[in-house]
């Protein structure tokens, strides 16, 4: 667990290093953008940290799967 810690922080100050100064010039709309996407990011650091049997990107991607074969099936000209 402790590895595991040292690796996301290590990469965590790494991305955040690099993204200071861009974040400081940018306008509201961006920090919000860049904010949604940290959240999803320090929720699956945290799971990776812990180990914990919890919703991972692949539980959401199998949520979709279905709703997604049956939009293209609709869009699909050869099943009209």
């Amino acid at each position: 667990m402790i590895g595991k810690l040292v690796c996301f922080l290590l990469l965590a100050a790494a991305m955040l290093a690099s993204d200071i100064p861009k974040f400081k010039e940018a306008c509201p709309r961006d920090r919000f953008v860049y904010g949604a996407m940290l959240a999803p990011l320090l929720y699956l650091g945290l799971v990776f940290i812990t180990a914990k049997p919890w919703p991972n990107l692949d539980t959401i991607f199998d949520l979709l799967h279905g709703p997604a074969k049956q939009i293209i099936h609709w869009l699909d000209p050869a099943n009209s």
